[in-house]
């Protein structure tokens, strides 16, 4: 008899949940990248069956879930609308990928690194004078993961961002890790484009977590800051020029 578990439970419905996520990716990026805008007739649910060879609940469904990201807006008497800028939420990481494969990667950059800039510092000076000793001991596996782990490989990724989240987290301040999202996208597009600033930044994460670890929060913001700094130095000099990706 063969025993039903989660995995095997989800196969049934990868079909419908493959289409459904397509449809969501594909509406949520003509938002983003401006080809439905605001105030523009939204198309019917019928047209996005025929066009997507959807049923209508998976229409629903996919609208729903953009709603749900604010890049639309459902009424009874309205219908469907397109949401302003103003209103996503681009700490969703899928609106933050579809935002990145919309836009220049140097734009791109710019923006995420201005924001990183004034979090991850304060938020690395934070660590070092509130995280427990068993955060520290966290902090400090990521490093140890990141450098057992292949650049170019999947574990390179996670122990990256296990590393920047481990340091939100022992902030403790439950908005900080709201950014955690960002900075994945932004780390993954970072591999996309190269693997080499993870070797060579590998010191520099070790130096915050030596900072963090001794309790120092002044060369905790340095050292962040100088982790960010080299990074978008190298980031610079690569994704100019370069097409964007889909992340």
């Amino acid at each position: 008899m063969t025993k039903l578990t989660p995995s095997s439970l989800l196969l049934g419905k990868s079909k419908k949940r493959s289409l459904f996520s397509h449809v969501v990716e594909e509406i949520g990026t003509r938002i983003v990248r401006g080809d439905l805008k605001p105030g523009d007739p939204f198309p019917n649910e019928a047209d996005l069956g025929r066009e997507f060879e959807a049923s209508r609940s998976v229409i629903r469904e996919a609208v729903k879930s953009l709603a749900a990201k604010g890049l639309l807006e459902s009424r009874t008497r309205t219908g469907i609308s397109v949401l302003p800028p103003l209103r996503w939420n681009l700490l969703d990481v899928e609106v933050l990928s579809w935002r990145y494969s919309s836009m220049p990667q140097a734009q791109f950059f710019a923006e995420l690194f201005e924001i990183r800039s004034m979090i991850e510092p304060r938020a690395a000076s934070l660590a070092a004078e509130r995280a427990t000793n068993a955060e520290i001991a966290i902090i400090g596996s990521a490093i140890a993961a990141m450098g057992g782990a292949e650049a170019t490989g999947d574990g390179a990724i996670e122990a990256d961002l296990s590393f920047h989240r481990a340091i939100l987290a022992a902030a403790h301040n439950d908005l900080l890790l709201q950014m955690g999202n960002l900075i994945g996208v932004g780390l993954l597009t970072s591999y996309r484009i190269s693997s080499e600033p993870y070797s060579a930044m590998l010191t520099r994460h070790e130096d915050v977590y030596a900072a963090i670890r001794d309790r120092d929060p002044a060369r905790a913001r340095q050292t962040m800051e100088s982790l960010l700094r080299g990074t978008q130095e190298f980031l610079d000099t690569h994704a100019p020029g370069r097409e964007p990706e889909t992340v």
